[in-house]
């Protein structure tokens, strides 16, 4: 017979039955009230029963007081261990104290009652550690241990090309290295306890991974790529790509490691990348283009050749003219397929057998619009032609002189009809007119005179009229080949030399239009354009290349004494120079109907250098 208890009987068994947890989770509760659990350890410490205020002060106590020690690091070289001290201030440590408290705070505090009280009733029987909040920056670490461990470790180098007055190969170099990984994983075990015990630091023994016998094939290809040179041209300018400049345009790597060889490894939610080392030592050399160089490449290309447009303005004032605003076609170099170009070009597996590689640069031309009514009147609607010189390593005297000089020129009308004398249109050269002392070619010496830089001024104004196909009424070449005039691609035979009154530069306005000399100079980029403005009657113009030959040595240097000068002094005041004989040809059509058809003859003689060597007190 079971018994069947009354109503009154369950609900007492029932009361009886919640009553004893009920009123364990009240005194649990009571008894941890604003404190830390009990068996709560953070950093080595016991903290059962702490306030979270005071838990807080003990934690950042304790993070300051390791800031203040030392850390040693035991290097296992080998050669043996040794022990390295280090602030740990040094280590690229930081401690989060207040998070690091709440933490340990929080446990049994989640908001679970029942979870709760099960994790507070464990207190009383099982510990539980909270470790430091931590964060360590390993680029700091990592620089911290390359320090300590420079005299025992050894730069790993593979097999390379290399490239001094040759294409070589570059030998092996089998290194030792620092575990690092090991390293910090075991920096963070000392944290974590707050231990002061000394850091392990592995040195192993790492093996290059390109032998010289790897790297045979690569040496053979970057061997046929040194024999090459490209060049690149836009208009006269060029830009050329041969010997170290095109070997440093290359990647070398390991086969089949282009992207590097580093590994990662994720220690908590931090992320450390370290060499890799392997004893893979039969690895080949592979030869790639390095991207990012041939990207700079060719942004400083685009440098030299983007410009914005700028349309046309003449102002006359009295029948001169007061303002001129030249027009400038707009141009934009498109890098991107430049950039093609050249990595095409460049490629170790589709070298060209030419010896020279040319490639037309992809410039997008945006014609400047001339809008004037006077201009229009004059018939000074449209660029006919333009000339371009380059003065790098111009003294500054000289440079003062070629910007003054092609002001002087700025802005001359040459009617129809008319002869542009140079002489006449710069006006006097000497000191009385503003200009300043540089090197001229005088009763075959090279010195200093007033104006010295005019003939750059009147040479750019000779390949502007070359260009523009206009009639050469005077020009002469200079004695000797001069430096300046060759910049930039340009060959000797391209230069007009002045000298009022015997030699001057002049050229004819054979058009039915006026025309309008117009200079342009820049001093950051040292260069000077002079272009001539009028109206196109359908002129083509052909100029071959010079053709340079009968090249002489420069004779040897002449040393003079010179009393004026302290002795032991020396002075250079000329500079060497090869003979050569320069020869182009000049035909110019006005439809088909052939106008011009000349050659350009300079026989420019071997120049010595002189110094004067000082015999004064």
């Amino acid at each position: 017979m079971f018994y069947v208890p009354k109503d009154s009987h369950l609900k007492i068994l029932l009361v009886s039955s919640l009553a004893l947890p009920v009123l364990l989770l009240v005194f649990v509760n009571f008894y941890f009230a604003g404190k830390v659990l009990n068996n709560v350890f953070v950093m080595g410490e016991d903290v059962s029963g702490m306030a979270s205020e005071d838990l807080e002060r003990l934690v950042v106590e304790k993070s300051d007081n390791f800031f203040k020690r030392d850390i040693v690091f035991r290097i296992l070289g080998a050669s043996g261990s040794h022990d390295v001290a280090v602030p740990a201030s040094s280590l690229g440590i930081s401690f989060d104290p207040e998070e690091t408290a709440k933490r340990a705070y929080k446990i049994g505090r989640s908001g679970n009652t029942f979870l709760d009280l099960r994790v507070k009733i464990r207190s009383f029987f099982a510990k539980d550690y909270i470790y430091p909040v931590t964060n360590i920056d390993f680029s700091t670490f990592s620089n911290t241990l390359d320090q300590v461990s420079e005299n025992d470790t050894k730069e790993t180098k593979d097999a390379s090309i290399v490239f001094d007055r040759d294409v070589r190969i570059e030998e092996a170099q089998d290194g030792l290295i620092v575990d690092k990984t090991r390293s910090v994983q075991d920096l963070r075990d000392r944290i974590r306890d707050f231990s002061f015990e000394a850091v392990t630091v592995p040195v192993m023994y790492d093996q290059a991974r390109v032998k010289a016998g790897g790297a045979d094939i690569a040496l053979a290809r970057v061997k046929k790529l040194n024999n090459q040179r490209i060049v690149l041209t836009f208009g006269f300018n060029s830009w050329k790509i041969s010997g170290k400049t095109l070997i440093s345009i290359l990647r070398f790597y390991p086969k089949g490691m282009e992207r590097g060889y580093a590994l990662k490894f994720e220690l908590g939610d931090q992320s450390l990348v370290v060499l890799n080392s392997s004893n893979n030592s039969a690895d080949e050399l592979e030869v790639s283009v390095d991207d990012n160089y041939i990207t700079q490449f060719v942004e400083d290309i685009a440098d030299s050749v983007d410009q914005e447009k700028v349309d046309a303005t003449l102002v006359f004032e009295g029948g001169k003219v007061k303002e001129f605003t030249p027009a400038q076609d707009g141009q934009k170099l498109d890098q991107d397929v430049t950039f093609n170009l050249i990595k095409n070009a460049v490629s170790v597996d589709n070298l060209s057998s030419e010896r020279e590689l040319s490639i037309n640069l992809p410039v997008r031309v945006v014609p400047a619009k001339i809008a004037n009514d006077e201009i229009n009147s004059l018939g000074i609607r449209e660029l006919i032609g333009k000339g371009v010189s380059y003065f790098a390593g111009s003294i500054a005297n000289r440079v003062y002189n070629i910007s003054l000089g092609a002001s002087r020129i700025n802005g001359t009308l040459v009617k129809s009809g008319e002869v542009f004398s140079f002489n006449k249109a710069v006006g006097e050269v000497s000191g009385s007119t503003g200009y300043k002392q540089a090197y001229v070619i005088s009763s075959g010496r090279t010195v200093l005179d007033d104006g010295g830089g005019i003939c750059q001024v009147s040479t750019t104004v000779f390949r502007a009229a070359l260009n523009a196909g206009l009639p050469i009424v005077a020009r002469t070449a200079h004695a000797y080949r001069v430096g300046y005039y060759e910049q930039r691609g340009f060959k000797a035979g391209l230069d007009a030399t002045v000298w009022a009154p015997a030699v001057d530069f002049a050229f004819k306005n054979d058009t039915d239009h006026s025309i309008l000399v117009q200079t342009v100079f820049d001093g950051s980029s040292a260069k000077l354009e002079v272009s001539i403005y009028g109206t196109g009657d359908g002129r083509k113009v052909q100029i071959t290349d010079p053709v340079i030959s009968n090249i002489q040595p420069a004779p040897p240097d002449e040393f003079q004494d010179d009393p004026t000068l302290p002795k032991g002094t020396k002075k250079q005041v000329d500079f060497s120079a090869q003979g050569a004989t320069s020869v182009f040809g000049r035909k110019v059509y006005k439809g088909d109907k052939l106008i011009i058809d000349e050659s350009f003859k300079s026989v420019y003689r071997p120049w010595r250098a002189v110094y004067l060597v000082g015999t004064g007190g």
